[in-house]
This record gives C-alpha cells, structure tokens and sequence, in this order.
C-alpha cells in the first residue's frame, strides 16, 4: 500500500471518530436525561440546598425577687477579607476602631492582617458588643464580616458566682446551675432551610421550611440579691481579718431546705472565668469534706437523748479536763469539774461528750448520724456535691466512738453540717437543699417548682425542743460563741475547731465553723461558716462567729417576722382633736374638700359650689373633735371678685377654684402652687400663671 493510501486510511478513521463522537454525547444525553434525570435533578437540588441552625435564646437565671442574674445579649464575631476591592484604602481606620474597641490598639490588628494564615480570611475579633458593631456598620468597611450570636451576661459581675456559675464559648453550661440545669436552660436549635451557590454563599429560600426555636426555660432561685451580697461581703470582710485561705458560707430556711445565700471566698467573675485560676471557682460549701469538730456534738447529743442515755439535767463528770481513752489522752479547753449535759453542750467540753458517748455505745451514734444525712450527699442541685465519709460501726477502730463524738474520724461537707443543724431548728426533720425554686418557660409559666417535703424525721420534736436552750447557751456570756450574738435576737448555735487532717495524721493547721439558727423561738434562717486554716485566731467562736453575727445583723431587715421580734412596732394613739384648717374665702367645695382631708365633716353644698366661703363655725385654728361636722356658709352673689389666694394647693384644685371664676390658668412645674402671677385680693386677669414646686 502506498503512503498516500495509508495517509487517506487513517484520515477517514479519524474523520468518522469525529462524526460519532457528538452522536454519543448526545445519545449519553438523552440516556441521562430519560433514564436519571429526575434522581440526579434531586441530588443536585439537595446538594445546592440545606439546613442551618437557628440558634434558640438560652434562659435566664433570677433571683427570688425577680432580678435578672445572668441573661443573654448580642455579640459578634468580626473577621475580615483583605481582598476585597476598597478595603486597603479604609485599613487604617479599622485597625484603629478595633484598637479602641478592644484596647489592644491599632498595631495589633495590623500584624494579624498581615499574618493571616488564609488569604481571604482572618478572625480579628471573637466577642464585640453591640454598641461597637453598630459603628463598625456605619463605617461600611469593605471586606468586613460581621456574624451575630448570643452571649451571656452575668448583671451583677461576681455576685453569687459559685451559685450561678459560667458558660463556655459555646453558651453551654460549665459550671454552677448553667452546668446543672444545661439541658433545661439552653432550649432546642430551630432550623431555616436555605441554598448554597457554587461559592458556598447562603441564601434563605423564600417559602422554605423553618422550624422556630424553643427557646430555654428560665429558672427563678431561693437566694435574694440583697442576702447574697450582704453574705458576700462580710465573708470576704471576715476571711481578710482571719488570715484565713478561703472561707465558705451557706444559708437555709431550715423549714423548707431552701438555700437563701451561698458565697465563697476566693471568688471569681463568671464573665470571665478563665481569669481568676481553678480555685477560685472552687465551691467549697459542697466539694470540700471537713471534719466538722464541735458541731457533730449536736449528732452526739441528739444520740444520746433518743437513746435513752441520760438526760438533759443529768451531770457528767469530766475530771481535771482531761482524759483517757485507750491510751490516748483528750483534752477540754479548761477544765469544768462535774456538769449537767445541757452544761457540756454549752460549754463545749469533749470529756463529756467521749463519756457520753462511750456509755452510750457506736450503734446509737452511728445511726443519728445517718439519719441527720452524714455518709451521703445532701443532693442539692449544684454540681460537684461530695458525699462526705462516715465509716459503719464494724470498721471502727477503738478510738473512734469517743473521738468521733467530739467531730473527728467523719469528714462532711459544709452544707451537711448546716442541714444537720436545719433538724435541730425545725423539730427534727431533715430537709433536702435546694437552689431553684421554679423553672419557667420562654412565655414566663411556670412548669416546675421545687419539693419542699423533708426528707425524712431524723429525730423526734420533743428531742428538739429539749436541746435547743443549751444551743441557745452557746451564744451567751457562758458559752464558746458569745460573738455570735445578735442584739435583741435570740440565736442559738455550736462552734467547731479541727485539726486538718492529712494521710496518717494531723497538720498544724484548723478549720474554724460556726453554725447557728436564729431566731431561737422560731428559727426561720439557719447559717454557717467555715474558714481554713485563720492565722489570725484558730476557734470557731473567734473568727467564723463575728461573720455570722455581722451577716445576721445585717439581714433582720429583710425578714419582717424576724425585725418585728428585734424591733416591735409602736402603736402610734389615735387623733382626737385637730386645728381646723384657713379655709376663708375658698370656694365651698375646696373648703369641703380640704376640712374632710382633715378628718372632719363637711356637707355637700352644690348650689353654692364655687361661691366663696364667708363663715366658717367653728372658726380656723380651733381645735375641734375629728369627726365632728363644720358648717361653712357662702358669701351671697354680687361684688366683683378678686384673684384668690392660691399658693399651696395643688394644680388641680387651683386651676378649678380659677376655673369658676372664668379665669384662664397657665401650670408651670409640678407640685403644688408656690407662687401665682397675679396677686391675690386684684382684679382678676383672663389669665392667670401658676408655679408649681
């Protein structure tokens, strides 16, 4: 074959390839559009469009009167891209602007501009507040993406911050009640379909689906503010004095285990919690186990009369101040001979109680103790709540039954210690703890509100009311918490000072408590406090009792029972007789008018409404029985009348006293008359100014 034949060969080949080849585009075409149009259609459909979040409002937290402690408010995400036309001609500017919003100035910006890891896109600010974004809109900056989103405010800063407790960037709880009541606060995303272009821009579909959000319930707690920061400060006032590492104090209605002020020192700034360290956010009222020391006598003591051990009038003699058991040597604070057990309790001796409690045997005490809650966690509903440590009777050793009567050898958490003693002021209940009062929905309902059932009865009442005077003695002149006396209250409570305990031993260091009920008749609050290791003084009645007295003190007037037994109300004796009031030449009804606000009578005289009054029996400035009728006669008509005086009555009397006379008024200010433009007794204007102060 010659190349010619060979060359025109392989031409017509490719030639026909050519011809068949826009058949089979066209056959593939037909076979796509006929055999999997409509699926590939779907999927293209579906690919181009898709669902975002529509985030939901996450609830608010306030207190027991209303006050909002933490809510949401806008922030915004400010990132940026440098490509886009015009930006660089108003870069200077922003960088500025940014500077000034966020304090880090101008130069900061400027270098993560030009760092930026990502051509067209750069993060410049995570959380901006709405008063700046709406400048950065007005500057209409090229390249600026501004993004929306919710942020949590805590209104009063620290305030109550171990309660409420703090989010993450996320909004979800981290913390406190926001990590507790997570589920309930944050609500349920809705969902807005949308389309995406081949740049991945986002666009809402007119008509598209839309799921509306459920936005968080609300929660309404036991504290009030005012409680709170009273609490808040004289802890912080008390562990300052003390030298103390940190302090904690709680308060309970021991009627209903509602708490009504939880504070702790360190404290932090849940705004801002990464700020303050870890400890700082430590809730030691329900994460740290003490060993309560003195007041676990109320267990021991409370053991011993449902036993059947002894009575109240009973003596027991404690020797030298001294004594030993086992081996071991226990010691009082000074020697008190032979005493009744209501005296022991008073005066804190441990003598007293080790015998009591080593003639009274591990099973009474062990059960006592149980039942007033200690082993377990009080299940309050705050996180992080420890269960405390108390070992069952076959694991004790020889030493444990009389020094466990004195506090040592069980370990509790502050707030275990306080519901002990929340028994003892209600009759012997015990109740369970609790924070949250109500929880609301997003329309303010209420959908749940909090158990105020005890728990269970620990101890009988009459046990209760036989030891509540020997309490009460601990705060007298006698007793080891005389600084925790409230004038005019009765209060009634135990100190407790203990060793901290460490693996095989004790430390140098104590932990001081107080814990007191008041008033003592009818306790409506229960306290305590607790300091670690005070420098300052060791005792529990020379450090923690002045914060409960100062805190008490403070918070009389926010119970009105309770300030009504500091400070009865005067009766203030009823009027018998008064001065009747200048009422000469007003009109008949504002003379009616202001003798009736006066406490007297006066009849109705409508025909001589707005004639002035031109006697009056008795007479002004005469002191007359309240009550009694006066009798006020009418000038007759005739005579031009002459412009009143109107100084001191108010707008609306004076305005209609002109008014009659068909004179015109002019009001200026509020309050009541202080001066006029025209002087009384000339002849009357068309119009008339009045100053009102």
């Amino acid at each position: 074959m010659s190349a010619r034949a060979t060359i025109l060969g392989r031409l017509y080949v490719v030639t026909a390839a050519l011809l068949l080849l826009p058949a089979g585009v066209v056959a593939r075409m037909v076979q796509v559009q006929v055999g999997q149009g409509s699926e590939l259609r779907e999927q293209g459909e579906r690919q181009a469009s898709s669902f975002v979040d529509v985030p939901a409002q996450r609830g608010a937290i306030y207190d027991h009167a209303g006050r909002a402690l933490a809510a949401n408010n806008a922030r915004y995400e400010v990132a940026l891209d440098p490509t886009v036309a015009g930006y660089d001609d108003r870069a200077d500017a922003l960088y500025e602007m940014l500077g000034e919003f966020t304090g880090r100035g101008a130069s900061h910006f400027r270098r993560r501009v030009r760092d930026r890891a990502s051509r067209q896109y750069v993060l410049l600010v995570r959380d901006l507040g709405e008063a700046e974004k709406e400048q950065l809109d007005a500057a209409d900056i090229p390249g600026l993406l501004v993004t929306g989103r919710f942020g949590r405010r805590y209104t009063y800063g620290r305030t109550a911050a171990h309660l409420l407790g703090h989010v993450d960037a996320d909004l979800s709880g981290a913390a406190g009640l926001e990590a507790q009541y997570d589920d309930v606060l944050r609500g349920t995303p809705g969902r807005q379909a949308v389309s995406r272009d081949r740049l991945g821009h986002v666009e809402a579909i007119v008509g598209g689906a839309f799921v509306e959000p459920r936005n968080g319930e609300s929660l309404v707690l036991t504290v009030d503010l005012v409680r709170q920061t009273i609490m808040e400060e004289e802890l912080a006032r008390g562990v300052a004095e003390a030298g103390a590492a940190w302090g904690t104090a709680i308060a309970m209605d021991p009627r209903t285990g509602a708490v009504l002020a939880m504070a702790n020192v360190p404290t932090y700034d849940p705004g801002a919690p990464g700020m303050g360290g870890v400890e700082a956010q430590r809730n030691h009222a329900v994460t740290d186990r003490i060993e309560p020391g003195s007041t676990f006598k109320l267990v021991t003591a409370v053991a011993a009369l449902e036993s059947g051990t002894l009575r109240m009038t009973d003596t027991v003699d404690t020797g030298p101040g001294w004594a030993v058991f086992h081996g071991r040597t226990m010691r009082d604070s000074h020697p008190v001979g032979r005493v009744t057990f209501a005296d022991a309790i008073a005066v804190s001796s441990n003598v007293a109680m080790a015998r009591t409690a080593m003639r009274m045997g591990p099973d009474p005490l062990y059960r006592t103790a149980r039942a007033l809650g200690f082993g377990s966690p009080t299940l309050i509903d705050l996180p992080g709540e420890v269960g405390g440590f108390l070992k069952r009777p076959e694991q004790w050793g020889p030493l444990t039954l009389p020094w466990m009567s004195t506090g040592y050898e069980v370990e509790a958490t502050p707030l275990q210690i306080l519901a002990a003693y929340c028994a003892l002021a209600n009759g012997g209940l015990l109740v369970q703890p609790h924070v949250v009062a109500e929880r609301r929905d997003a329309r303010g309902q209420t959908v749940w509100t909090a158990p105020t059932d005890s728990v269970r009865r620990a101890f009988s009442e009459r046990t209760a009311r036989q030891l509540m005077p020997a309490f009460e003695r601990v705060v007298s002149e006698d007793g080891t918490a005389r600084r925790a006396a409230v004038p005019g209250l009765r209060v009634a409570g135990k100190t407790g000072t203990a060793q901290t305990a460490t693996a095989g031993g004790y430390t140098a260091r104590y932990r001081a408590t107080f814990v007191g009920v008041f008033p003592a008749e009818a306790p409506e609050v229960a306290i305590v406090v607790v300091l670690d290791n005070p420098v300052n003084g060791a005792y529990g009645g020379i450090v923690s009792a002045p914060i409960f007295s100062s805190i008490a003190s403070r918070w009389i007037g926010t119970f009105p029972t309770i300030a009504a037994r500091v400070a009865p109300p005067v009766r203030i004796p009823a009027r018998t007789t008064a001065a009747l009031p200048t009422v000469m030449g007003m009109p008949v009804e504002l003379a009616a008018a202001r003798l009736r606000a006066d406490g007297f009578a006066a009849p109705e005289a409508p025909e001589t409404a707005w004639r002035p009054v031109a006697a009056v029996v008795p007479g002004a400035g005469a002191r007359a029985v309240v009550g009694r009728a006066v009798n006020l006669t009418a000038a007759p008509r005739g005579g031009a009348p002459r412009v009143p005086d109107l100084r001191g009555l108010s707008a609306r009397q004076a305005v209609a006293w002109l008014a009659s006379m068909g004179v015109r008024a002019r009001v200026v200010g509020s309050g009541a008359v202080a001066t006029q433009s025209a002087r009384p007794g000339s002849a009357l204007p068309r119009e008339v100014t009045l100053t009102l102060r």
